[in-house]
């Protein structure tokens, strides 16, 4: 029998992203089996991950290393407890025990196969080339099963070793899926890879990250305030927050489908460090109570207002996976009142206001399009979001980014980019600098240069972030090339 896994585990054994997965069952390359496909295909299509046994541990520990990539400032995991590692070790023990019975029934079949061909020739003379051949054709597709046993050993263990370490939590009725590593909330797991699952408190108090288990088992790991009736436990009900995954879990659990889902808050909190990248940008980093973190979606606003000297309305440059750091860019030479409080005068622990989300430049994350991202200078804030928030999510096949600014000192975040091009194969970093030339040109010119297959880029989502004329221009040289409008997606950034 073929053995199934996921996509999401299959794209993690591999080393691709969901979307490169994706691409290989559209093509017909890879059959998908609702939401499943064999493992015999993942190890034909990517030989190299046939690695000597070995080396095992050591495919894992990347595999974990690149889940780590995304989750962005993470601690690390502690390893399951004594309680879950049995529970999973007897969950494969089980299915060693069953498969063993299959094997042996195979073989038994094949046997007597063999026994009813071989009286089959003697009873019927005329028929014992054809009969000879019957039996040889079977005997060489024994002796193939028997070669991809071992063909397949590498794989087969590490995605078993995968199953003690972590669980795989799929979520009824989107079909996501992540992984919960050690002792993780499920809500943690969740949000870190980049879902965004309702949750209020996060801590016990609110009931709103209750989810219903449809299969599994999960531990609870801390108690909570919440009270849930004896319908809920009868029904399956448990607090996200509270609850970690003892093996895999299906539970049917409430998302935000779009950005009119998440509630607008208001948080206090408090400043963690102001860093200067260039002569005049700089990141403030936000760090909201564990009780009452910002639920936002990648490419929103919020608004900061500090007491006693107003408010602004900022883009958020982080992921929503790292909801209790918030990342601000401003500009430290910006000549309004509040932009020079934030660059003289506010220090870290400083309290400020949070208020928000807003906006609707938000990721289309159910359609795995491949993704061409464009940042005209200060623009390149809620993009960063977005590409952060896509890069957990890990569903887009490819990733093209275009950081258009005048000078070179002006890609105050030029060795970021870089370092996310060199850990993800799957994303270009294109940084131009247009001096006195046409920005809009520039990119469109690059655009092409690099897309230069007729119809190369029709099938993408496009991303701009910039003035009201860069967008507008770049829009309409887009259009002209075929693209559709639908696929287009602007958000006007004012000069920070």
């Amino acid at each position: 029998m073929a053995r199934l896994v996921t996509l999401s585990r299959a794209a993690k054994l591999a080393g691709v992203s969901r979307g490169n997965l994706q691409k290989y069952i559209r093509d017909g390359a890879i059959q998908s089996f609702e939401g499943m496909v064999r493992l015999e295909d993942i190890a034909r299509h990517f030989p190299a991950l046939n690695a000597r046994p070995n080396d095992i541990l050591e495919t894992l520990q990347l595999i974990m290393d690149n889940a780590a990539i995304k989750a962005r400032n993470r601690t690390p995991s502690m390893p399951p407890d004594m309680e879950t590692l049995v529970a999973r070790v007897g969950i494969l023990s089980d299915e060693l025990v069953e498969s063993k019975l299959e094997i042996s029934i195979f073989y038994n079949i094949i046997d007597k196969l063999k026994s009813r061909l071989k009286q089959f020739a003697a009873n019927h003379p005329d028929s014992t080339a054809d009969m000879r051949k019957l039996q040889g054709w079977l005997l060489s597709e024994v002796e193939t099963i028997a070669d991809k046993k071992f063909e397949q050993y590498p794989l087969v263990a590490t995605d078993t070793i995968l199953r003690i370490v972590a669980a795989q939590v799929r979520l009824d009725p989107s079909g996501h899926e992540f992984l919960v590593e050690g002792s993780d909330s499920i809500l943690e797991a969740g949000l870190s890879s980049g879902l965004a699952l309702n949750y209020g408190c996060s801590n016990g108090n609110c009931g709103k990250c209750k989810a219903r288990i449809i299969s599994g088992k999960v531990k609870k790991i801390r108690h909570h305030d919440y009270v849930l009736t004896e319908k809920d436990k009868l029904q399956g009900y448990i607090l996200c927050c509270s609850n970690t995954a003892v093996t895999d879990l299906v539970l049917q659990a409430e998302e935000a489908g779009n950005e009119n889902d998440i509630p607008q808050q208001s948080i206090t909190a408090w400043v963690r460090k102001i860093t200067p990248l260039n002569d005049s940008i700089a990141t403030l980093n936000i760090k909201t109570p564990r009780t009452q973190r910002l639920r936002f979606l990648a490419g929103q606003t919020v608004s900061l207002e500090i007491a006693g000297i107003g408010s602004k309305i900022f883009h958020i440059a982080s992921c929503p996976c790292d909801d209790m750091n918030l990342q601000i860019h401003f500009n430290r030479q910006a000549n309004d009142a509040f932009s020079q409080y934030l660059a003289k005068d506010l220090k870290p622990n400083d309290t400020l206001n949070v208020e928000g989300p807003a906006g609707h430049f938000v990721l289309h994350e159910d359609e795995p399009n491949p993704i061409i991202y464009i940042a005209f200078n200060s623009g390149f804030a809620p993009i960063k979001s977005l590409i952060e928030h896509a890069l957990t999510l890990d569903v887009t096949e490819h990733i093209q980014l275009y950081w258009l600014v005048p000078e070179h000192d002006d890609l105050y975040m030029h060795n970021h980019c870089r370092s996310w091009a060199d850990a993800f194969e799957y994303l270009d970093y294109f940084p131009l600098c247009y001096a006195t030339n046409d920005p809009v040109k520039t990119c469109i010119d690059e655009l092409n240069k690099n897309n230069s297959t007729t119809g190369a880029i029709t099938n993408h989502h496009i991303y701009i972030a910039g003035s009201d004329e860069e967008i507008t221009q770049t829009k309409n040289a887009l259009l002209k090339q075929g693209i559709a409008e639908k696929s287009i997606f602007t958000e006007l950034v004012q000069s920070i």
